[in-house]
């Protein structure tokens, strides 16, 4: 599966700009590291894009469903509130199907050989009977 586009490859105005750095250049979508605090960034919720692009919370939400449809932005998986660029959250990863992966660990059990000796349980031995 190819990578997607990078933003400032892509981007066609100044509004969708803003939503992935900023109004001020540094901060929006693909701020990994507040420069300031030094605290890492990963997800960003869509009112904080909305502060930091100066752009209403409906543009920039019409903008993140844009770019989501070319898989370079993502909605976190348990928050939709927020949102990640490709490049900093990576790609999604689908959930693990459990029941799915048990059925096939049994299954492969079931190819193995079983050592006699070790599946059965001991035989006891037969008594001798006493007849009269």
């Amino acid at each position: 599966m190819s990578q997607p586009a990078k933003w400032h490859d892509v981007y066609r105005n100044d509004d969708e700009k803003c939503v992935f750095v900023g109004k001020d250049g540094c901060s929006g979508l693909i701020r990994a590291t507040d420069k300031a605090t030094g605290k890492k960034f990963e997800w960003r919720s869509t009112d904080a894009l909305a502060r930091e692009s100066g752009l209403s919370k409906k543009r920039v939400e019409e903008i993140l469903e844009y770019y989501c449809n070319k898989k370079m932005v993502r909605q976190h998986s348990k928050d939709p509130e927020k949102w990640g660029y490709h490049e900093v959250v990576g790609s999604e990863k689908e959930d693990p199907d459990v029941v799915g992966k048990d059925h096939e660990n049994r299954m492969e059990k079931t190819k193995k050989p079983i050592n006699p000796a070790i599946s059965r349980p001991p035989q006891k031995a037969n008594k001798p009977v006493n007849h009269p």
